[in-house]
């Protein structure tokens, strides 16, 4: 009996159901699947993954549910480049397991139990419920260059050591920041955007004024991140964003200035 539910074949991917098999791998390996699926129902399967290393054409793992996750360290050495983290009930695993990974989805904020830290390989960092008013992810990942965080509404701070050199794209989502000295230690970030679902008038007011020096930073919205000051050092930047959108009354600059659009936006406290 086969525990691989290929019923999503069209995809590619594959649903381990239970224990492998020498044939179920073998299979696998012979229609060139790109992709697992492990969740709970996995089983003995999750246990030990170093199956993964007989199916080449894999490249990416999805953990799903309530799992209790097994070792990732094992994926060292194989083909998979990309890891999904669909849930936020599966057990978290050791930062270092994940050495291996250049793309990372996850929605668990905690799936990494020493932090989103010091991953040599990473690229693309997508982290959901990220909590706290402090935030390490990206901290000496020297290969970043996308990260895209979801909170809860909180205002933070990120808390970096060595900041991501590398990274280019950053999008952060229901999250305000304290202050933007960490991320304009980005020297090759292009582009920074700012969303939030509630726009919040209350707490510090941000100096968006460190981001005068980013050389490069074609794209900025950060206007649902007000009130902000700094606003006239930044206009005159030679930074390349051809304008900068700004919540009205909630800043320091010249309404006047070509580089800078006005909008009106419902605000809470």
């Amino acid at each position: 009996m086969s525990f691989v539910d290929d019923s999503a074949m069209f995809s590619r991917t594959a649903r381990i159901t239970g224990p492998m098999t020498p044939d179920d791998t073998r299979r696998l390996a012979g229609a060139g699947y790109e992709g697992v699926l492990l969740d709970h129902g996995a089983g003995d399967a999750a246990s030990d993954l170093r199956w993964i290393a007989d199916v080449p054409s894999l490249r990416f793992v999805e953990v799903t549910g309530k799992i209790a996750t097994p070792s990732l360290a094992v994926l060292e050495g194989t083909n998979v480049r990309s890891l999904i983290v669909s849930t936020n009930q599966a057990r978290p695993v050791p930062t270092g397991d994940l050495h291996w990974a250049e793309h990372i989805h996850s929605e668990s904020f905690g799936f990494a139990a020493g932090g989103w830290v010091g991953l040599p390989r990473l690229g693309n960092l997508v982290l959901g419920r990220v909590a706290g008013e402090t935030v390490t992810a990206g901290d000496g990942c020297a290969a970043l260059t996308s990260l895209t965080l979801q909170g809860k509404g909180q205002t933070f701070l990120f808390e970096w050591e060595s900041p991501p050199a590398k990274l280019e794209r950053m999008h952060l989502i229901r999250l305000r920041c304290r202050e933007v000295t960490a991320v304009s230690a980005c020297r090759a970030l292009r582009s920074l955007h700012i969303d939030n679902s509630a726009v919040l008038t209350g707490g510090e007011v941000l100096d968006v004024s460190p981001l005068a020096g980013l050389p490069d930073l074609d794209s900025l919205g950060i206007a649902e991140n007000l009130p902000m000051r700094g606003v006239p050092r930044l206009l005159e930047s030679r930074a390349p964003f051809g304008w900068l959108p700004v919540a009205k009354g909630l800043h320091d600059g010249d309404p006047a200035h070509p580089r800078l659009r006005e909008f009106v936006y419902r605000t809470t406290t």
